[in-house]
């Protein structure tokens, strides 16, 4: 069987594992506020993009398509498939774009690639995420093949290519500065090295500046579309190169977010929380140090040698550098592990070249077990453990509680005779709420960080405890007499308050009227007999 054909079926089985359930794992907070954004987009409100957070427009402006497609143009209409299926479709994609640049790694290489990116637990995991990670990477890939295919037969079509995926690379988030930066690195690292045996002049004369300039103006172009809004917003495409300074000082800076260098490393090489069960994409690192170590000795097979040393610098570089920041969210590591796994497919290959019937048969069965356990993990880390501390992908996730934390408010606020449009009050410091606005989207909802004594209660109050003081003394001390509305706990089960959680550890409260509380009790007594 073709080489083709075998990365066609593999692409199929990553989507296999890409798209069932989507709307099964809770919303996290950073998807909950990609979809509000998104929201503003679909309503008419616009979009215009803020060097201070939510990085780039593409992943707003890409998910328009299958919103116009499946939704009913309201964000209220909006479905976790729909966001997801962004990401999916990219995560996918990913895998497919080893077919053109599979000549430069080697047959058995790009498959085993390919097989390693559909299964992953890392890759499959981001791939149903709504952010913006798994978008940078396949542009940055994309950015790869295209280069590759231009230094091989240089061309116009390849050259304006390379530039539309380094302008989505800077429209989709800030970091791809790390990429191109590792990129440019790497060609330096190479050019100088052929320059030492007399070959730079040769490369340097394959490169026309006509396609160069080409590349330069259809990045700058894509990049300037999507940054200004489609040309309604000429400031955010300053506010795209002011954003530097804000993301500079963020990557320094130390608190929630800092972890040792060794952070990503120990979360691909060997995680178990508790009693979960051990995550590991151990041979995925072990065969990308043997890709490495023969990429560097300089055996390459029947393999592009310029494009295994780029890859192997690239990697190299891009793991240093996200390894260095003290900023850390597991998501980030999808931009250099895809190199690791790119050698991890060189890797296979040079030990499949041993001559030893022995050695064959057993490395293939070493790598049947390991692609099963990495397929293992994947179905695990999507499902039973989807929004649970022992998947060393989730983080600071939303719990399951909000599920019920929802539907319970919703379920009010249809007792009520107002219906959607029923007052809803939520009361969280700092603003932590995510993803409420997310779940709670097409009702009547006030969020604020401080309980105001002058605003009206609202017959549905959801608040973190730090703020219930301040809530019990406005509900129950500063009416006048006679004036006075009897709350009662929202989360109730048989008489008894049931605790419920946004995150671990983050917990909301909620509180109804007596009045509404009772309407609601009345509903359920009349539908009971109806039912029966």
């Amino acid at each position: 069987m073709s080489r083709p054909i075998f990365i066609l079926l593999i692409t199929a089985a990553a989507a296999a594992f890409r798209l069932p359930d989507l709307a099964e794992r809770p919303m996290h907070g950073d998807e909950a506020v990609n979809a509000v954004k998104l929201g503003e987009t679909i309503e008419g409100r616009g979009y215009e993009y803020d060097p201070h957070e939510y990085h780039g427009p593409t992943l707003n402006y890409l998910t328009l398509i299958p919103a116009w497609i499946g939704g009913d143009g309201s964000y209220a209409g909006l479905s976790e498939f729909i966001l997801r299926v962004v990401p999916v479709f990219f995560g996918t994609l990913l895998v497919l774009l080893l077919l053109p640049i599979g000549d430069g790694l080697g047959r058995v290489a790009s498959i085993f690639a390919a097989l390693f990116m559909a299964v992953s637990p890392a890759m499959v995991f981001y791939s149903r995420y709504f952010i913006h990670e798994m978008q940078l990477v396949c542009f940055t890939a994309g950015a790869i093949v295209c280069g590759y295919r231009y230094l091989k037969r240089p061309g116009m079509s390849w050259a304006l290519l390379a530039g539309v995926c380094l302008g989505l690379m800077h429209a989709t988030k800030e970091t791809f500065v790390i990429a191109l930066g590792a990129m440019g690195a790497a060609l330096l690292v190479m050019l100088c090295a052929r320059r030492q045996g007399g070959q730079w002049l040769g490369d340097l004369k394959r490169l026309s500046p006509v396609h160069c300039a080409v590349m330069l103006l259809a990045a700058v172009s894509v990049s300037v579309t999507f940054f200004s809004s489609f040309f309604s917003n000429a400031k955010g495409v300053a506010d795209s190169v002011l954003t530097y300074s804000t993301y500079l000082d963020r990557a320094g800076q130390t608190g929630l977010h800092e972890h040792p260098w060794h952070y990503y490393l120990g979360l691909l090489g060997h995680y178990q929380f508790a009693d979960g069960p051990v995550f590991s994409e151990l041979i995925v690192l072990l065969l990308a140090l043997v890709g490495l170590g023969f990429t560097v000795r300089g055996s390459v097979g029947g393999a592009n040698a310029g494009l295994l040393r780029f890859v192997a610098l690239y990697t190299v570089l891009m793991t240093i550098i996200y390894s260095l920041i003290p900023y850390k969210t597991p998501w980030c590591l999808l931009s250099f592990y895809h190199g690791v796994i790119l050698l991890a497919g060189v890797g296979v290959a040079h030990l499949f070249r041993f001559k030893s019937i022995v050695f064959r048969f057993a490395l293939g069965g070493l790598l049947l077990v390991g692609t099963w356990h990495l397929a293992w993990q994947s179905d695990a880390a999507n499902n039973e453990y989807n929004a649970d501390s022992r998947n060393p992908y989730v983080y600071a996730h939303t719990g399951s509680d909000i599920f019920d934390i929802a539907d319970r408010v919703k379920e009010m606020a249809e007792a009520h005779e107002d219906g959607r449009d029923t007052p809803i009050q939520i009361f969280c410091p700092h603003d932590d709420y995510w993803p409420l606005p997310w779940y709670l989207r097409g009702y009547l909802v006030e969020y604020t960080n401080t309980v105001a004594d002058e605003t009206k209660s609202a017959p549905i109050i959801l608040i973190q405890p730090p703020l219930e003081e301040a809530l019990m003394r406005k509900l129950f001390e500063l009416p006048p007499p006679g004036q006075k509305e009897l709350y009662m706990h929202l989360f109730d089960e048989n008489g008894r308050e049931m605790k419920m959680e946004l995150r671990p550890e983050v917990e909301i409260r909620g509180f109804v009227s007596k009045s509404l509380w009772d309407r609601h009790e009345r509903a359920k007594a009349e539908e009971k007999p109806a039912a029966e």
